[in-house]
């Protein structure tokens, strides 16, 4: 009986938890989409809207020509546009969300799974107009290398709510780390291979850029995805090390400073 109790006690708090994320996650959309003319029609119109332009200027201006260069761009932008705007995201939750982290004692973790939960369904958004590209393209979609690319969403997601929940930490102790993360993703956008294949960096370099996990991810998924190739075991390897090991260290530091919470509200 008490072990019934039990169980019914733990689904109980697992129910409320995923209604609170669920909630948070639609705050979240409400507050970015609500108020404007076109609603959540944007969630289509901006990768539409980025493709068009990008793909103007580096097709006729840049004069990048290589082979299925739309979808190219595109699968760089959704990754990136990801890990951007979940994290950031992230920081603006638990911003708004002071009050209640200081009344209700809601675990920080949940607010910022609930940002990361609205930027996953602008991302799906994303992955449709990348779909219906690649149909014009008469890419042939469902093949087992692509469908192998699960595996390097998997990293990806698991990279994005670690370093969510890192930099989300941080914003406790360090506001200002609302402007230092602005410049990180700036940064990070030209050293991670969205608008550029990574052939285009200088080889002398070509060993450090690649410890970037999101150039290695974005690498995968265009080689899987477009080009229908699947990397070497060894590659792959290298990746699931470092996005893991990252994600490790991400998530300790939440687990060491989240702690003290409750002292520093």
């Amino acid at each position: 009986m008490c072990f019934t109790k039990y169980i019914n006690f733990r689904i109980f708090c697992y129910l409320v938890n995923v209604n609170l994320i669920l909630q948070i996650a639609l705050r979240d959309i409400k507050l970015r989409y609500s108020s404007t003319r076109f609603g959540y029609a944007w969630v289509l119109l901006n990768p539409l809207l980025m493709l068009a332009s990008l793909t103007i200027i580096f097709t006729y201006v840049m004069r990048f020509t290589f082979e299925y260069y739309q979808i190219f761009l595109i699968l760089g932008m959704i990754v990136w546009n990801f890990f951007s705007e979940a994290t950031s995201a992230s920081i603006s939750a638990v911003a708004s969300s002071m009050g209640m982290l200081k009344k209700i004692k809601v675990p920080l973790h949940m607010i910022v799974l609930g940002s990361n939960l609205s930027a996953v369904i602008g991302f799906a958004a994303n992955l449709i107009v990348l779909l219906i590209l690649m149909l014009l393209f008469r890419i042939q979609v469902f093949t087992f290398l692509r469908l192998s690319s699960v595996l390097y969403f998997f990293l990806l997601f698991a990279f994005v709510i670690s370093v969510s929940l890192a930099v989300s930490t941080v914003y406790i102790y360090f506001r200002d780390i609302v402007h230092v993360w602005n410049f990180v993703l700036f940064l990070g956008f030209w050293l991670t291979p969205v608008l550029y294949p990574e052939r285009y960096v200088p080889a002398q370099f070509l060993r450090y850029y690649l410890l970037n996990p999101l150039a290695r991810i974005i690498s995968h998924l265009r080689n899987t995805v477009i080009y229908n190739y699947q990397d070497s075991l060894d590659q792959v390897t290298i990746t699931i090390v470092i996005v893991m090991l990252l994600s490790y260290l991400c998530l300790k530091f939440y687990q060491i400073f989240s702690k003290r919470l409750g002292e520093i509200l």
